[in-house]
């Protein structure tokens, strides 16, 4: 199904991305052109899984842990993502 979306050099984060609906939306962005950081707490097989299919797309992606109950946890992926990225 397309949405008709040209997502070529947009950059996104995705919360929650190792599992269900997070990852479907990170691979989905992927899909549609953009690269994409993969937040998980606790799913790091299914998040690094996800962020191989991301890359065999030939799309950049990087899996980051990160426990959005801990500030300086959230500012640490923040600071990642856009090292990894660039401004997202």
């Amino acid at each position: 199904m397309s949405i008709g979306a040209d997502l070529a050099g947009k950059k996104v984060l995705v919360s929650g991305a190792g599992t269900g609906i997070g990852r479907g939306v990170a691979l989905t962005f992927a899909e549609y052109g953009a690269d994409v950081v993969l937040h998980y707490s606790h799913s790091d097989a299914g998040a690094k899984s996800a962020a191989e299919e991301i890359q065999a797309m030939g799309r950049k992606a990087r899996a980051i842990q990160a426990d959005f109950n801990d500030v300086d946890a959230v500012r640490e992926l923040a600071v990642e993502a856009e090292s990894f990225l660039g401004q997202i």
